[in-house]
Order: structure tokens, then C-alpha cells, then sequence
């Protein structure tokens, strides 16, 4: 027995008829009747006396509509409720976010909170990934959001909220000399700003692996990376998520890896306590917002591969067109 069944049923007694029950439910009058007929066949009785001056419940029916009004009205409770209950969150969320986090999710995740869930306050902490998972295993942070990493602790637990590409960002013409994606061999060549955090994403990248303990100085803050970067001294890897605005600006210019190179991004919570509805939301609030900026991300890199593709095909007709005019000159 489904729950349509026994919509497309009270609505027939309602109306008295099959012709009127379709058009208040938007659905053609065979396909009623075989709904009925078959909940009919399920529960073994007639429901429905058919007559021409209309239709109206068998003593069978009369009770299942008793009882079929009695059920719907639960479920729009249901609905009710439970609507009301998400937009009654309240609250405080204190969350923990890496350096690399905070243009992108701080003041959305704001913003947010106060349009949907407004009984809901939200206390952002900022720190280096190994103290956020210390502090949440001391139950010091409701939430925390970093790139994921081997924290040897059982004692926290990861749910993944998406991925963030990793670029090789400079500033000026720096990066004007290097042509197609970074490779191993372009990271060598350059004068380069690491943080540990994303030293060992790329240490532990497929293709960059073996060759990062050589490469760049270590520089434990990233915000005084991101300053070298833009002062010209330096260039870096940093992920899309930190550096978009100083793209969007002009401030800074960058490559990707091919194949792409991504630094994966996990919730993260004490293991062993549930997450609050108001956590959880911030949870799903950061997975829609993460997946926004690499679908931005997506749009600007094949945004830059169609102008290059169309720079390669103006070139290339321009030297067909020289090489024409050379031989009708012969």
C-alpha cells in the first residue's frame, strides 16, 4: 500500500468522482483507476460503489477514509514539523578553519547562518590544522573544516565536504616563461614560498612526490607567503580557495598541475559525540559553498583554455595566411 494510494482514494470520496479527483490531482483518470484497482486487489474488498449519479465508499471505504484522514493529517504534521524544527536551529557553533580557509567560508558561513538560521551564532577560530584537531579532541571546537591529513588519532572523525585545486600562483610576469601546466620541473626552477601543510600535499601527490623535501622555503605562516607572493619575491602553491580574490583583482596570476592537483577538505569532529543540528548545518552549508568555488574554479580554467585554443588558431591562420601570400608573391 503506498501513501498516493490513499491520497488518489480520499480525494475520489471527496469529489464524489474520478473525472474530478484527476483534475484536482493533475493526473489522467486510467491511470486513477489503476491505482485504485490495485490498492482494491491489495486489501481484498471493494472500496467504491460506482453509480451514475457518482461514486461513493462502500462501508470498507468509509472506514479506510476514517482512517486515511486520520494518517494524512499526521503527515502534514510531520511535514510541518519537521520544517519548523530546521528553521528554529539555535545555538552556538564554535568552529575551527585553517588560515587557507577563512576568505572563502568566514563571512558566507556568516551570512548564511543569519538569513536561514538566525537563532543560530557561529564563533570562528582560526589556527593551523594539528592545533584545530588537538582542541577537538578536547572538546575545546564543536566543528573544525582543513584540508585532510594522517592525524594519528582516533579520537576525532572526518567527514569529507569536497576539494580545492592547488595552483602555482605568482605575481607579475613571473609565470610568463612557463608554458602548459606546472610539472615537478617547473617547481624546481622557481624561487619558491611553502607552507609545511602544503609542502606535504605535494609531497604526497602521485607525481610530486620525491622531489618536494628539495624544493622552496618553508614558511610556517601563510599569510606572509601570500604578502612575498604578491610583493613579486616569491611564488608559492596555494589553493583556489585563498588566493580567488587576489585572481579575480589581477593581484596575483596562476597555472594548475596537470593532472590536476587537489588538496582534499573534511569536517571534522570529536569522535564519539554527535554533531548538533545547528553543526550540521554548517557542515551542509560548507559541502554547497566548497562546491560553488570549484565549479567557479571549473568555468575560469576552461574559460583560459578556449582563449588559448583561439590565440593557437589566430596564430595559425595568420601564418597560413603569410605563407599563401608568399607563394602568390613567387
Amino acid at each position: 500500500m503506498e501513501i498516493r494510494q490513499i491520497q488518489y482514494f480520499t480525494a475520489i470520496v471527496r469529489e464524489g468522482s474520478f473525472s474530478a479527483a484527476a483534475r484536482r490531482l493533475h493526473i489522467g483518470q486510467p491511470a486513477l483507476s489503476k491505482q485504485i484497482q490495485a490498492l482494491e486487489r491489495e486489501l481484498g474488498v471493494d472500496l467504491l460503489i460506482r453509480a451514475p449519479e457518482g461514486v461513493r465508499p462502500t462501508a470498507s471505504g468509509a472506514r479506510l477514509d476514517e482512517m486515511s484522514r486520520t494518517l494524512l493529517g499526521y503527515l502534514d504534521d510531520i511535514r510541518s514539523e519537521v520544517r519548523g524544527s530546521a528553521a528554529s536551529l539555535s545555538g552556538t557553533v564554535t568552529l575551527g578553519l585553517s588560515p587557507s580557509l577563512i576568505p572563502a567560508l568566514a563571512g558566507y558561513l556568516e551570512e548564511r547562518l543569519a538569513a536561514d538560521h538566525p537563532g543560530v551564532r557561529i564563533r570562528i577560530v582560526e589556527a593551523l590544522p594539528m592545533f584545530l584537531a588537538e582542541w577537538l579532541e578536547g572538546g575545546r571546537l564543536d566543528l573544525g573544516v582543513f584540508t585532510r591529513a594522517d592525524y594519528r588519532t582516533t579520537r576525532i572523525s572526518f567527514t569529507d565536504v569536497g576539494s580545492d585545486e592547488m595552483l602555482l600562483v605568482a605575481a607579475g610576469e613571473l609565470l610568463s616563461g612557463v608554458g602548459g601546466p606546472a610539472t615537478p620541473d617547473t617547481l624546481r626552477s622557481l624561487r619558491l614560498a611553502l607552507t609545511p601543510g602544503f609542502r606535504e600535499v605535494l609531497r604526497t601527490s602521485l607525481d610530486l612526490d620525491r622531489m618536494t623535501d628539495g624544493i622552496g622555503s618553508g614558511i610556517d605562516s601563510l599569510h606572509l607567503v601570500r604578502d612575498l607572493v604578491v610583493r613579486g619575491e616569491y611564488c608559492s602553491v596555494l589553493p583556489y580557495t585563498f588566493v580567488r580574490d587576489d585572481l579575480d583583482s589581477g593581484v596575483l596570476t596562476a597555472i594548475g598541475f596537470a593532472p590536476v592537483l587537489k588538496r582534499e577538505l573534511v569536517a571534522v569532529t570529536r569522535a564519539g559525540r554527535h554533531p548538533s543540528p545547528a553543526a550540521e548545518a554548517v557542515t551542509e552549508m560548507v559541502r554547497i559553498r566548497l562546491g560553488e568555488l570549484a565549479a567557479d574554479r571549473r568555468a575560469a580554467s576552461a574559460a583560459v583554455q578556449l582563449a588559448s585554443s583561439a590565440s593557437t588558431i589566430s596564430i595559425d591562420s595568420s601564418q597560413e595566411r603569410e605563407t599563401s601570400s608568399g607563394r602568390n608573391s613567387a
